[in-house]
């Protein structure tokens, strides 16, 4: 079991690590922090199990770090050290799940109960628990997947599996957490505003540890991810129309521009370069950047049949900033270089999608 401990007091740090008895909880120490944006460094270096931490510290203290694990490490406890004018204040973690402390002064008894209780949370880490318990990017792109197409059937498919219902049911419901995270990384990604988003998520994640049974914490996933796609499935005929329309007479105003790009084109319409892709996807077909690179090559070897324009010139002309770049692309289209299309049709119309001429 992987441990950090964090405290901006160092002789408390050492005091702590030396008298532990790691052997009776199968403990490792794999880093010890002065501070919460430390801690952070080697929670994503070390991804330990439990983190023992002051309350009290400079900078980001331990509520705040209490936070960054609550959504960000769900899997992670956390053991809380609180002075006796501080509990008050450190009562305030249980919004983060945080239900064990360690009450100054720090005596051997009580690192006797903290050595108890080290022990207890190494024997359910050890005991047999569902897939989801590993944070999986696999389950992510699954649940993006679904949110992405408006597929409510494998929503559904999901979410009343008897691996996410086992994991409801328990205290640590680290897939509970896991999914209300995705739900609102997916609202960030349609572009909507990050500090609203946060506090929306503070307030989600609250109401559902209020939840004890499995039932109720279902419903409460189930009712998130159904409204949150019915509304996106609600938007996409108002929004994607106008979303298209200004992305197809953007790249055609601005195409010969070499700094023209669609992650440019995403942060002029305020969205994630991700959803503007499966928005023009949707509407058109095409992906937007081979729609981009299609304007551009056409572009090239219309230019290409005029001998009077040097290729340097018509690489500058097409939207593309490097002549070996724009030779390598080229060939790689149309299995010519530049100018051998231009040796093979110098003065002849170019040839319009299909293969036609174009008149």
């Amino acid at each position: 079991m992987k441990i950090i401990l964090v405290d901006d007091d160092r002789m408390a740090l050492d005091g702590i690590s030396r008298m532990l008895h790691w052997e009776q909880f199968n403990g490792q120490l794999v880093g010890c922090a002065t501070n919460g944006e430390e801690a952070v460094a080697l929670l994503e270096a070390h991804h330990p199990d439990v983190v023992i931490s002051d309350i009290r510290m400079p900078g980001m203290d331990g509520l705040e770090l209490a936070r960054y694990l609550y959504e960000h490490c769900p899997n992670t406890r956390m053991i809380l050290i609180s002075g006796h004018g501080e509990f008050e204040y450190a009562q305030r973690a249980l919004q983060y799940q945080v239900t064990d402390y360690i009450l100054k002064p720090i005596t051997r008894a009580k690192l006797n109960s903290l050595e108890e209780r080290l022990a207890a949370i190494s024997a359910e880490l050890s005991a047999d628990v569902p897939p989801w318990y590993a944070c999986d990017e696999a389950l992510r792109t699954q649940v993006s997947q679904a949110l992405r197409k408006g597929d409510m059937a494998a929503m559904g498919e999901l979410l009343i599996s008897q691996d996410v219902f086992r994991s409801l049911a328990d205290r640590r419901d680290v897939l509970g957490i896991q999914l209300l995270n995705y739900l609102f990384l997916y609202q960030e990604e349609l572009g909507k505003d990050r500090d609203s988003l946060d506090a929306m998520r503070q307030k989600a994640m609250v109401e559902y540890w209020k939840l004890t049974t499995q039932q109720e914490r279902l419903a409460y996933l189930a009712t998130q991810y159904y409204d949150l796609m019915e509304y996106a499935q609600s938007c996409k005929g108002e929004y994607a129309n106008p979303i298209v329309s200004y992305c197809l007479q953007a790249i055609q105003e601005n195409y010969t521009d070499s700094n023209f790009n669609i992650s440019n084109l995403a942060d002029t319409l305020n969205l994630s370069l991700s959803y503007l892709s499966t928005v023009f996807k949707n509407a058109t077909n095409q992906n937007i950047s081979s729609y981009l690179s299609a304007k551009r090559l056409e572009r090239a070897r219309e230019l290409l049949r005029d001998p009077s324009i040097s290729i340097k010139d018509v690489c500058a002309s097409s939207g593309y900033d490097h002549p070996r770049y724009f030779a390598k692309f080229f060939k790689k289209h149309t299995g010519m270089t530049p100018s051998e299309y231009r040796n093979l049709y110098a003065g002849q119309p170019c040839a319009a999608p299909g293969g036609e001429e174009a008149p």
